[in-house]
């Protein structure tokens, strides 16, 4: 792990990320030793600093380190956090030392490409994600909505599954944001309320706006969804991977089963997104 620039595997313990998850990060796709989309990242990191009013000036020291350990890594994930530094009394801010910085590497799920391939299932989630206005869009150290969905997940024996907020409108899953098809619109929810804005969405946006396409961005229901012609997830490491079919408990605990056809020579919108990643 990189802390502040010096290769370490000690975090303070007074740090207030680990205190109060008082900070916030992103999780970057590192391939042929190229940090991908890190304009974005970067913009991301200094949207939630602004919000979070954290003060973190060494942009230039994190963008070397980014790109230094991306080629000599070559490849996986590199996860980016800012934290607030130590001090404080209790949850105040005033006197706080310097923000501190830190990068660990991570491998790419082996899934990932499967998923991309064969597509993924999904489940509806039970669990409701909580709604802050403030907060919602960034990536901040606070993921215990998100430990909770998996949590759910994992008793269910699923991989992902999509997760509506507490006023009953789809967010995303526990580790993306979802886009659906209906007919020549594509929709995704809002993040205004709740949910993450990922770099990898607004990547897509761009693409769409490239290829023609236009996106429908608002507050949506389950319902919604399920009468979609086809689904997708996308996030910044697994990029564009299919759904292939929704579980919905109905009554009595009965299954009901959403499949969508991933043919081939499909014309999908999540396989043209997939060759222009590629292209």
């Amino acid at each position: 792990m990189i802390i502040n620039g010096s290769v370490s595997q000690d975090v303070a313990i007074a740090d207030r990320g680990f205190n109060f998850g008082d900070g916030h990060f992103t999780t970057i796709k590192i391939a042929a030793g190229q940090a991908l989309l890190l304009d974005l990242h970067l913009a991301r990191l200094q949207q939630a600093c602004a919000v979070l009013a954290i003060e973190f000036t060494e942009w230039d020291e994190l963008v070397a380190a980014i790109t230094q350990q991306a080629l000599a890594l070559q490849g996986g994930v590199l996860k980016v956090t800012i934290t607030r530094g130590e001090g404080g009394r209790g949850y105040g801010t005033l006197d706080c030392s310097s923000a501190n910085w830190f990068l660990q590497h991570r491998s790419i799920p082996a899934q990932y490409s499967e998923w991309a391939r064969v597509g993924i299932e999904l489940m509806l989630c039970q669990y409701q994600q909580t709604v802050n206005p403030v907060l919602a869009g960034l990536k901040t150290l606070n993921r215990l909505d998100q430990v909770m969905i998996k949590q759910e997940l994992d008793a269910n024996g699923m991989a992902d599954g999509l997760v509506c907020s507490t006023d009953g409108y789809v967010i995303e899953t526990s580790v993306a944001n979802v886009f659906w098809v209906i007919g020549d619109k594509i929709y995704t929810p809002s993040t205004k309320r709740s949910g993450i804005e990922g770099v990898m969405k607004t990547h897509i946006l761009n693409l769409l706006n490239k290829l023609g396409l236009t996106l429908k961005t608002g507050d949506y229901t389950i319902t919604d969804v399920l009468g979609a012609d086809e689904v997708f997830i996308t996030n910044s490491v697994m990029e564009v991977v299919p759904v292939n079919r929704i579980l919905k408990q109905g009554a009595q605990d009965d299954i009901h089963v959403v499949r969508y056809d991933l043919a081939v020579n499909d014309p999908s919108v999540w396989r043209l997104l997939q060759q222009e990643l590629h292209a």
